[in-house]
């Protein structure tokens, strides 16, 4: 069985520091925001603080962690305070709501609503990571600026084009969840400067970073994020493992993203085996109703057209589709102490307490099966060659 890991370039010390310098040159002076990720992304933005006000000596602005639609317990927004309150006190660091009533209108195609500190600024310094996205391409920067900071409805209306068979994990031409990320970045620039650095980050190391206008800072990535975390094998496999680990593999709903980073590598018929432990179970309350309400990809569409959507929708109608016998019948095997069997049964998978107890179950324990053990898969994104990759997809 070969393993397929992400091969990361070796890191460069100026790598952050150049970035940050065109990020500033790009803002003209200094920034009178700064917005950082929240705790569920790991980004190592302390690395690019300390250069800005340590190193470059700029007094510290407030800072704006975009949180997107999560929310966060007292006790671990203060850990996160702690990270950064050698340059900025608590009262001065502001939590994205997405359902707050004081969000900011901002005029533009499509108008959306932001919070009131990214309104009300004029040069904004964004620092993101860039890595795989299973359905807006990457993640970096533009969608901490944008998703991160926007009203639910907002959200809401973005994601609800995951649906869309070019909405694939390092795909961003054609894709309309990064298309409409763009449209809602140029409507927050028309009257503000935007500057971004863009870290990539893997095994817990800040490899390269890159600078300047956020589309820019993503677009320099690109060659780097391929060569880190795509895997390219010659044919469908028979059946993926799957490894998660890190703040991804707390519940279902999150680790999931392993699964979707990687389910057009396995045949139609194949299987999927997650390994994560999923502590806090499956996850996000609309995604368990969708799922329990829905048995089959049939009912899932019905389901959304019947209710209409919901944010994490999109995650149920593609693991529908993936496993029902009438879409992909791919069968999906969960190593996860977190889940209980009414849990699994909810969702559609197969409780296994071993690897080998899933390969023997699935029928992949015999001689020729095409296997392959994928680590760090909620990144790691496996592909098949295109013309094999046509052959194999079936996209709803």
């Amino acid at each position: 069985m070969e393993t397929l890991a992400p091969t990361p370039p070796p890191p460069s010390p100026h790598a952050v520091p150049q970035a940050l310098d065109a990020a500033l040159t790009a803002l003209e002076d200094p920034p009178d925001l700064v917005v950082i990720n929240d705790p569920q992304r790991g980004t190592q933005s302390e690395a690019v603080l300390e250069l800005l006000f340590d190193q470059r000596k700029i007094r510290p602005p407030p800072l704006l962690v975009a949180c997107g639609s999560h929310t966060f317990p007292e006790k671990e927004k203060n850990d996160f305070h702690s990270r950064f309150s050698r340059w900025v006190p608590p009262d001065r660091i502001c939590w994205h709501n997405a359902r707050a009533p004081d969000l900011v209108p901002l005029i533009g195609t499509p108008p959306w609503r932001v919070h009131p500190a990214l309104a009300r600024a004029q040069r904004i310094l964004a620092v993101g990571s860039v890595e795989p996205h299973y359905f807006a391409g990457l993640s970096g920067a533009h969608k901490t600026l944008t998703i991160g900071c926007a009203s639910f409805a907002d959200i809401e209306c973005n994601h609800a084009r995951a649906l869309h068979p070019n909405c694939r994990p390092g795909r961003l031409h054609g894709n309309p969840v990064h298309q409409g990320i763009v449209c809602m970045l140029d409507c927050l620039a028309q009257d503000r400067r935007l500057a971004a650095v863009n870290l990539l980050e893997c095994e817990g190391t800040i490899r390269t970073a890159a600078g300047g206008d956020p589309l820019d800072a993503l677009t320099e990535l690109v060659p780097q994020v391929e060569q880190t975390w795509i895997r390219t094998i010659p044919q469908p496999a028979d059946g993926l493992i799957l490894e998660v680990e890190g703040p991804l593999a707390a519940s279902f709903y999150q680790a999931e993203k392993a699964i979707k980073n990687n389910e057009w590598a396995v045949r139609n018929g194949g299987a999927l085996f997650l390994v994560a432990p999923c502590q806090k179970g499956i996850g996000q309350a609309a995604f368990v109703s969708l799922l329990t309400q829905s048995r089959n990809y049939a009912d899932a569409l019905e389901w959304i057209k019947t209710h209409g959507y919901h944010l994490g929708d999109h995650k149920a109608v593609r693991l529908r589709y993936l496993t029902d016998p009438n879409g992909r019948g791919v069968r999906i095997f969960v190593l996860s102490p977190g889940l209980s069997p009414s849990d699994c049964q909810a969702l559609g998978v197969f409780p296994i307490r071993s690897i080998e107890e899933g390969l023997q179950q699935s029928g992949l324990n015999r001689l020729g099966a095409i296997l392959y053990r994928v680590r760090d898969a909620a990144f790691t994104c496996v592909q098949t060659d295109p013309q094999q990759q046509e052959k194999n997809e079936n996209s709803p």
